[in-house]
């Protein structure tokens, strides 16, 4: 799809929500990045939204082989960080070991400047939250960094469509309604786009993304929030998942089928005595993703799915 067709389009509608005003994806582009300014770029002063891009200069530490970090949505240089300071973000030991070992352009840190180290006067970047994206992929050039989730009150319309989603511009007091959600550009093969999608709708996912125009109906053209990229936050990683004692299914030759949550936990379904089951062999994944099977009482009778590695329960 290309940059064209992908922009973003907008329109002030006189919705409030949480004391910000809220836009209608329709008709009226912006820019993907704002000005900045000295009270809005990174610094000690308050947690902003961050890229971050790794020092590769060959000098003594700290000076040399930390970050390069940037606010996103906005047009403001980069700075220079000495490493990340995980002590305020309440993630554990393992959890902090699966940002760190993810390419730093994978990685969208909300944080701030830490104090300065006395000897050389750099600064950590003190880290509050941290967001992995999906391995192997990379945010289209004009992409957006937006937070969603569902409208509340939900609006009551009489045709469709009905944009019942709210979408937050990190670093910015900006919100946008709009129908509905699109990740396959941020998903490699085999990925469960719904769970992907319920990531972002209901735990705080990040998605680099701009608005395209989708169905149309009596009320006027849908319009979908379509990521290129996603990040998930890794304070709500999945799992772990519950251990299910199953009794034996009543009828000779029946097994239990089960369906996934939106954690990925593997959940009893019902008894099924589909035994024609054709013989899968399972898919071959990408780089970073691991391959999940369960039976359903579907006529496949297995699914796959291939699911980012460092989501995985620990």
């Amino acid at each position: 799809m290309s940059h064209l067709i992908r922009t973003l389009l907008l329109v002030v509608t006189g919705t409030a929500l949480a004391g910000c005003a809220v836009e209608t994806a329709d008709s009226t582009t912006f820019d993907s990045e704002e000005t900045g300014s000295a009270e809005s770029d990174v610094s000690a002063n308050k947690a902003t939204f961050v890229t971050l891009r790794q020092d590769y200069r060959k000098c003594m530490a700290p000076m040399c082989g930390g970050f390069w970090v940037k606010d996103v949505n906005r047009n403001t240089e980069e700075k220079y960080v000495s490493g990340l300071d995980f002590s305020a973000s309440g993630l554990d030991d393992e959890l902090i070991a699966r940002v760190q070992e993810a390419p730093a352009g994978e990685l969208i840190i909300r944080g701030k400047l830490g104090p300065k180290e006395p000897q050389f006067g750099t600064r950590p970047l003190m880290v509050y939250e941290a967001f992995r994206g999906m391995p192997g992929v990379e945010p289209l050039a004009g992409d957006i960094f937006f937070q969603a989730e569902d409208r509340d009150p939900q609006i009551q319309c009489f045709t469709a469509p009905c944009p019942n989603e709210i979408a937050h511009r990190l670093n910015t007091s900006q919100a946008y309604a709009f129908d509905g959600y699109q990740v396959a550009l941020a998903s490699r093969p085999h990925v469960d786009q719904d769970w992907l999608i319920d990531r972002v709708n209901h735990h705080g996912a990040i998605v680099a993304a701009l608005f395209v125009q989708g169905e149309q109906f009596p009320g006027g053209y849908a319009y979908l929030l379509d990521a290129s990229q996603v990040y998930l936050n890794m304070a709500d990683m999945t799992g772990p998942c519950p251990a299910i004692k199953l009794a034996q299914c009543p009828e000779p030759g029946s097994e239990w089928t089960y369906t996934r949550d939106e954690n990925l936990c593997v959940m009893p379904n019902s008894c099924s005595t589909n035994n024609n089951c054709p013989s899968l062999q399972p898919p071959q994944c990408a780089e970073g993703y691991s391959v999940a099977a369960w039976r359903t009482d579907s006529p496949s009778c297995i699914r796959f799915a291939c699911d980012p590695s460092f989501v995985l329960p620990y």
